[in-house]
């Protein structure tokens, strides 16, 4: 295993960062509200955002980027201004690439993102982000997720349809991210350098009890020294509906539609998501049944199905949270051919381990979650997965829906067993810290069917600083 100067500094540099940012980014403030107010202010998408903590007369704290949000330009026009800066240091052992490779790294990925939102009165709006993501350090080729050269993740226009009492309708046209429910279907997959965007248009209303969004787009496709464009031999359209109001529960209801004319398939996804709590439990299920044309014209038919159960302890110490969870997703009967679940989108690497080595499909893994807070500002997680095949008569995936390995019969269902140990720190509250740590215990499917790229087991190390202003 190479030890590299790269390695020290991921101890080193976010010693000196923590030490620094409290000072750079404002200090944690009399009014505890505001500062969780503060924090929150910035979403999973940027054009989420939300700045109104800034009216609240009782703040009186200084964060970095207050002072370019809600801007006002005559007496219609208000405006946001900011951004985000983000770097992890990586080291991949035996797992460069896509799934087990047996090549390791050691690089440094880096991030900017700079936003601009303009209201133009109640009914209009215009939300433009750039994005430049960098990889530095690496002897292994570059992932596609990895490097975007300066590029334009949103570009949108909205204006509103109707305004009457049963909510507003709103159009929108242009590049945007998407994000729905739990993510795991359509996500802007933040894990990833470079994000996920689409171009198109979507029409969304926003009800008391219910909010709906109907779209049609195509993927856009990064690339690392060109502008961006769609691919438009894929369309990906849908609706979403959500039931929102009730504080105990809540209901996601999806249909979605992905043609891929590069590949030549056809798939309709159908389901929902639930999740409810009562007291400290707390529960989930999504599902979801696809149909639809393979890629050789035969029928297609798949599905996946999610089932967790959690429990919190708020009245221990370090206030614990015990998750359960199972996943299932049906691969084919005819070995080596791509009849099994699509994922679409998601974010892969929150549910199915953080080393992201196997895609949503011919897959079953029950998991546990275990988090805890020792500190206010530190967030300890503890994730394992034990990772086994749905049939033998299908090859595991990669999280690009790609076969490892198709030309041979797996020897055995046994894929492995992940742990994921992670620890954020809040240096204030828009700067955090994140450390990881990440283990693969190679399965006997590795262990005995002939043509695997790599028999042993992985690691991963990660330090990762993330800054909003």
């Amino acid at each position: 295993m190479r030890i590299l100067p790269l390695r020290r500094s991921v101890f080193v540099l976010p010693v000196l960062l923590a030490v620094a940012m409290p000072w750079l980014v404002g200090e944690a403030s009399a009014s505890e509200m505001s500062a969780q107010a503060a924090a929150a202010s910035h979403k999973p998408v940027f054009y989420d955002n939300n700045f109104d903590y800034l009216f609240d007369p009782c703040y009186c704290d200084w964060h970095l980027g207050d002072c370019f949000k809600r801007m006002t330009f005559t007496d219609c026009i208000t405006v946001d201004v900011g951004g985000q800066y983000r770097a992890r240091l990586m080291n991949e052992l035996n797992h460069r690439g896509l799934g087990l490779t047996g090549v390791s790294d050691d690089f440094l990925l880096h991030r900017t993102r700079l936003y601009a939102n303009a209201e133009i009165g109640p009914c209009f709006r215009a939300f433009a982000e750039y994005i430049d993501a960098e990889s530095n350090y690496e002897d292994a080729p570059s992932r596609p997720i990895e490097v975007n050269r300066s590029d334009v993740l949103n570009l949108f226009g909205d204006v509103r349809l109707y305004g009457g009492p049963a909510g507003p309708v709103w159009a929108r046209l242009g590049r945007q991210e998407m994000l729905y429910g739990a993510q795991r279907l359509i996500s802007p997959l933040d894990w990833a350098n470079t994000r996920r965007t689409f171009e198109g248009y979507k029409v969304f209303w926003k009800g008391r009890k219910w909010a709906v969004d109907g779209f049609y787009t195509r993927p856009v496709l990064p690339d690392p020294t060109h502008f961006d464009s769609a691919d438009y031999d894929r369309e990906f359209s849908g609706i979403w509906a959500t039931r929102k109001g009730c504080p105990h529960h809540a209901v996601d209801l999806f249909y979605l539609v992905y043609n891929n004319g590069d590949v030549g398939f056809k798939y309709d996804t159908l389901g929902g998501r639930w999740s409810g709590e009562h007291g400290n439990w707390t529960c989930e299920f999504e599902a979801a049944v696809q149909f639809g044309t393979n890629d050789d014209a035969s029928d297609h038919s798949a599905g996946f199905w999610v089932a967790g159960l959690g429990h919190k302890f708020p009245d221990m110490p370090w206030k614990p949270a015990v998750w359960v969870y199972y996943d299932w997703a049906s691969g084919t009967n005819d070995r080596g051919a791509s009849h099994g679940y699509d994922h679409l989108f998601p974010l892969a690497h929150k549910y199915l381990g953080y080393m992201d080595l196997f895609g949503r499909r011919n897959i079953e893994t029950p998991n546990v979650q275990v988090s805890f807070k020792p500190r206010d500002k530190i967030q300890v997680l503890f994730w394992y997965y034990y990772f086994f095949l749905e049939n033998r008569n299908d090859t595991p995936y990669s999280v690009l829906m790609t076969a490892y390995n198709p030309a041979n019969a797996p020897a055995s269902a046994e894929l492995g067993h992940e742990i994921d140990f992670t620890v954020t720190y809040e240096i204030a509250p828009r700067a955090s810290l994140l450390f990881g740590y990440s283990h693969f215990f190679a399965g006997q499917y590795y262990q005995l069917t002939p043509g695997v790229a790599h028999r042993g087991d992985a690691d991963f190390f990660y330090t990762q600083f993330q800054l909003n202003f």
